[in-house]
């Protein structure tokens, strides 16, 4: 009877050492840093031109509000002084920074 193999999980940048990765993620971010600020400078036309809808040959971009309710966070801790410690829950998380090599910060 045939076993099941666990293979293990290989990522396509399995085979990159850890400076070439360092890299690689670097300029991934820079060049996603660099189409995000684009996209927001098109959006922020789009609504400047108080735009609805606009069909162009392969995407369509609409605009609508909605609206979204949000806890004010400064206001219940006034609210309820000291005592909001009690509803603090502690998260752990990952943070990755990515900052230029000083030759390329120089470069600049």
């Amino acid at each position: 009877m045939a076993q099941a193999v666990n293979l293990p999980i290989i990522s396509r940048f399995h085979n990159l050492p850890d400076e070439a990765l360092a890299d690689v993620l670097g300029h991934a971010d820079a060049a996603l840093k660099g189409a995000e600020a684009d996209c927001k400078a098109l959006k922020d036309e789009f609504k400047r031109r108080g735009l609805v809808e606009a069909v162009g040959e392969a995407f369509t971009v609409t605009a609508t509000e909605q609206i979204a309710g949000r806890l004010d966070v400064a206001a219940v801790k006034q609210y309820l002084g000291n005592s909001w410690h009690r509803f603090e829950v502690a998260t752990v998380s990952t943070v990755i920074r990515i900052k230029a090599a000083q030759r390329l910060a120089v470069a600049a």
